[in-house]
């Protein structure tokens, strides 16, 4: 298998509850992302590495939460994401049978593969989901946790805010969304930072905005669940 480098060129767009490259993919760190994932090969296939080993086929649908890393591409994929609790997160994850990559249906493939309209695409798919039985105390917590001045460690006061002890708020997002709040906390901040990105913020300013620390944090939270670094991010949005 020949290597392309590290480069990733193309272009991202962050929608409500979903994002997606499209471009050459680049190399990529073993990494777990809060979010299903399908990359569609445009042209060639895609191969995926998880601990079960190499899955390669024209798209590959990667559970949410499943440790992996795609191999570089010589032509453009689509590379989508969608939040793991969101109705086509949720969706998404019941196709792959429980595994950590599988083969989507043809039919969903060559649709997300031959879209002229990705974002509505995905809208589509979206709206023909059930809404996922999210308690409500649980999304207002959500959406607190989405504001960049908030820190994690102020938990205690978002689980008085929506009429609950911090241990049942704890509970509830392991048991509704699958990952403790404080990685979906990082989660969120990573979202912002790349919306941040993609209007030309320079890396510093872009961390800031996000509520990290730091570029050093930035770029190990980035590393943790994209496999990538935020300079990489830059780049393939620069080469738009």
């Amino acid at each position: 298998m020949p290597s392309y480098g590290d480069l990733w060129t193309g272009h991202v767009r962050l929608g409500d509850g979903w994002a997606w490259f499209e471009g050459r993919c680049g190399d990529t760190r073993p990494h777990r992302h809060l979010a299903a994932q399908m990359i569609v090969g445009l042209s060639e296939p895609i191969h995926v590495e998880t601990i079960a080993g190499l899955l390669t086929g024209p798209a590959v649908l990667v559970r949410a939460g499943a440790l992996h890393a795609v191999r570089p591409t010589a032509t453009h994929a689509r590379v989508i994401y969608a939040r793991s609790f969101s109705p086509l997160g949720i969706a998404w994850s019941r196709l792959g049978d429980g595994k950590d990559a599988a083969s989507p249906p043809a039919a969903l493939s060559e649709q997300l593969r031959s879209s002229d309209d990705l974002a509505g695409t995905l809208y589509e798919l979206a709206a023909a989901c059930p809404t996922p039985p999210i308690d409500a105390r649980l999304c207002e917590a959500l959406r607190r946790l989405k504001d960049a001045r908030v820190d994690i460690a102020d938990l205690g006061e978002i689980a008085r805010a929506v009429g609950l002890s911090e241990p049942r708020l704890r509970a509830l997002a392991a048991e509704q969304l699958g990952a403790p709040l404080s990685h979906w906390r990082l989660w969120f901040m990573l979202e912002q930072g790349l919306r941040s990105l993609g209007a030309g913020a320079p890396l510093v300013a872009a961390a800031a905005d996000a509520g990290f620390s730091d570029q050093a944090h930035l770029s190990r939270t980035m590393r943790r669940f994209m496999g990538v670094t935020p300079r990489t991010v830059a780049l393939a949005m620069a080469s738009r």
